[in-house]
């Protein structure tokens, strides 16, 4: 999720995806943040039964065109895919999805047919290193017999 939402400026071409609906561009009339969530209306879409289709979706830019962002900050897509380790070398599986659960984000790592779901806080993360693909955490056993 960015800081800064200028991005997501009047007369911005993304794309939206999601369960409901076939990926499609879009062009952005407003964008605001509401009760931490993202509220957005987008141009041809003047009904609320037309709107509610999109509720849920993932608005996308591409990569190229997002700032940088700041010093031990990430975005979600850059995380997805990133094989996660113990500190002691264990793997744990691999990052499928960043959860937001009303103002925390939550790490859900799948491995075959298991899910261990971490938070993603300083406390939990050792290291992040995107050039390896791969997430460092401390795994304290009470949260590893919560995951079984």
């Amino acid at each position: 999720m960015l800081e800064d939402d200028a991005i997501f400026g009047a007369g911005r071409r993304i794309m939206l995806s999601g369960a409901k609906i076939a990926e499609r561009g879009a062009e952005i009339d407003y964008f605001r943040r509401q009760h931490g969530h993202c509220v957005a209306k987008f141009r041809g879409i003047d009904s609320i039964a037309d709107a509610e289709k999109f509720v849920g979706a993932e608005i996308k830019i591409p990569a190229g065109e997002l700032p940088a962002p700041r010093e031990g900050w990430y975005y979600t897509f850059q995380l997805k895919g990133c094989d996660v380790f113990t500190g002691n070398g264990e793997y744990v599986g691999s990052l499928s999805a960043v959860l937001d659960w009303g103002g925390s984000r939550i790490l859900k790592v799948d491995r075959e047919n298991q899910e261990t779901l971490i938070p993603f806080a300083q406390s939990f993360l050792r290291r992040i290193d995107l050039d390896q693909r791969r997430i460092e955490v401390d795994l304290p056993e009470d949260l590893r017999d919560l995951n079984k």
